[in-house]
């Protein structure tokens, strides 16, 4: 019986690499936040994408020809069979760019998929927003995958489009940006009624919670960590799993 009921233990799989900071970081707060709503840590498997630097760099800094979509929809595609075979039971990738990519490969697989683009609306619209200002990599906006979620996006003034790249630049190869850095960029980026979204992974958690929320910041990683946890907890997979996106 004991082993039946281990097999019935939701297990978390984490797609990284596409952002190694953002998917060790959701290991470690996934983790932390288990043990804090149920008193023990959850079963997680983390697959690594094989990303070269220069794909990676075409997923921070432009958006990429089809060519290169397509190789980096492959490793995600493959990503989650691995995950599978070393059985998860519900999906997450910590990566606003290919979010749509690796929904619709869990979808076709028939894996739940943690949406971490809905959870970040969801925690905006939350706290009464309607509109948000989008901190982004290119190829995020280009995409188009916060759009279509009941909030008007905005992109942050063409005068901070070189200063955000940079500091998207710095948090991937490191060392991290300062948070005094990323709190003048968001104050520069703010508008009023609305919220400020961090679309970048890599650039979550530099500011401390309690001023992050003074500046109406909504961080995508750390939305994604709460549902994630939310699904790996008594409440179970099915409360936590959003939609997949364009389905």
């Amino acid at each position: 019986m004991a082993g039946v009921e281990a097999e019935r233990e939701p297990t978390l799989g984490i797609i990284g690499g596409a952002g190694v900071g953002a998917a060790a970081r959701l290991y470690i707060d996934v983790s932390a936040r288990v043990r804090e709503l149920t008193g023990s840590l959850p079963r997680i498997a983390l697959w690594n994408l094989p990303f070269s630097d220069a794909l990676e760099h075409a997923f921070t800094s432009a958006q990429p020809d089809a060519a290169v979509r397509d190789h980096a929809e492959g490793l995600v595609a493959e990503a989650i069979e691995r995950l599978l075979a070393a059985g998860a039971t519900v999906i997450a990738m910590p990566c606003n760019s290919l979010q749509r990519a690796a929904a619709r490969e869990a979808q076709r697989r028939g894996a739940p998929f943690i949406d971490m683009i809905a959870a970040t609306l969801d925690a905006a619209r939350a706290r009464g927003a309607d509109a948000a200002v989008l901190i982004a990599t290119d190829a995020t906006h280009a995409g188009g995958v916060y759009e279509n979620h009941g909030i008007e996006i905005v992109a942050p003034p063409a005068g901070l489009h070189d200063e955000t790249a940079a500091l998207i630049a710095q948090a991937v190869h490191g060392p991290p940006p300062s948070a005094a850095r990323m709190e003048r960029l968001v104050e520069r980026a703010r508008r009023p009624q609305a919220a400020v979204v961090l679309g970048c992974t890599d650039i979550c958690g530099l500011i401390d919670a309690d001023r992050a929320a003074q500046l109406d910041l909504v961080e995508s990683l750390g939305c994604l960590t709460e549902r994630c946890a939310r699904a790996l907890s008594a409440a179970g997979v099915t409360a936590a799993v959003a939609a997949t996106p364009g389905a």
